[in-house]
């Protein structure tokens, strides 16, 4: 008999998608008025996205055998619809919301093939509305793909985070709450009050001391979670700054330029000035990115390394 249990990998894949779906979603909510070469760029992560997560369930030898070929087609087809993107830079409205439809037509076959009905008869219910009434759909194909990303980012979400234990489900409470502590706190902070005396290095504290209180009462034995989370929270800071700011106080920053500044991909371009108090130095996109690659895997080596003394104590 096959287990049911998703391997840890699977998992660690599905929660990544789950997360950059979201943050996908969070653009073009933020940013209702794109063009369609803008939203054609988003919807190819979403299909990438898509693709990889079909083709890792698909293949996946936990799921049963008539499900696998089926996760595999739905994988093939995206990337189909993928490569039809990347080779048409010119592409219209209308002919993109079509595009759109037929992503979500695959999305609802997904869901259907994990017997989520609802979800998924909706799915293929607004890919068909989007099919034949394109008129329509190009006034709304900002929420189509909006509500495409977001339910996928949530599922992708769901199925990585299967907490089974006393300790797991300590660690997704501690992981969502680094979470919106880091998206709406810490922001908050750096988008008003930053015009201090050595301001990035009370940053860092500011970071890690919701943490601290785990090595206070547990002692050194939990350091890796406690890091990790300070980590945590700092990426959300350096890649939810503009998020916050747009979503709650009104910046109107654009979120694509600006998250490609954070991710590296401005080159050499000075972002901010780290303020050290004895030291200062420019922080540039290269930089930026390096670090927040970094700490990334940080975050995901010290859970991992964390999770496995757990594992190792509870034998």
């Amino acid at each position: 008999m096959l287990s049911t249990r998703p391997p840890i990998w699977l998992r660690a894949v599905d929660v990544a998608i789950g997360v950059l779906s979201i943050l996908a979603a969070l653009i073009v909510a933020l940013n209702p008025s794109y063009g369609s070469n803008t939203i054609a760029s988003l919807l190819t992560f979403s299909l990438l996205f898509g693709a990889v997560r079909m083709f890792t369930t698909g293949g996946a030898r936990q799921l049963q055998a008539s499900f696998r070929g089926l996760g595999v087609a739905g994988g093939v087809v995206s990337v189909a619809i993928l490569v039809f993107l990347i080779l048409s830079p010119g592409i219209g409205l209308t002919t993109l919301v079509l595009v759109v439809a037929a992503t979500m037509a695959v999305q609802g076959v997904k869901w259907l093939r994990t017997s989520s009905l609802t979800v998924g008869l909706l799915f293929l219910l607004l890919a068909a509305v989007a099919a034949l009434l394109p008129a329509l759909a190009v006034v709304s194909v900002v929420a189509l793909l909006t509500l495409n990303l977001g339910i996928t980012g949530l599922n992708s979400l769901i199925a990585g985070i299967r907490p089974e234990t006393k300790a797991g489900q300590t660690l997704v409470k501690l992981l969502i709450f680094a979470l919106v502590y880091g998206f709406l706190n810490v922001n908050w902070i750096d988008l008003y009050y930053n015009q201090v005396p050595g301001y990035h290095i009370w940053l860092i504290l500011t970071y890690l001391a919701p943490f601290g209180v785990l090595i206070v009462f547990q002692g050194l034995k939990d350091w890796q979670l406690a890091l990790s989370l300070g980590l945590l929270v700092s990426l959300c800071h350096d890649v939810g700054y503009f998020f916050t700011g747009d979503l709650l106080f009104g910046f109107h920053v654009d979120l694509v330029t600006w998250l490609e500044g954070q991710l590296g991909l401005l080159g050499n371009k000075v972002l901010f000035d780290f303020q050290g108090g004895a030291f200062d130095f420019p922080v540039t996109s290269i930089l930026m990115g390096l670090s927040i690659y970094a700490r990334v895997a940080a975050v995901a080596a010290l859970l991992y390394h964390w999770w496995r003394v757990q594992a190792e104590r509870r034998a």
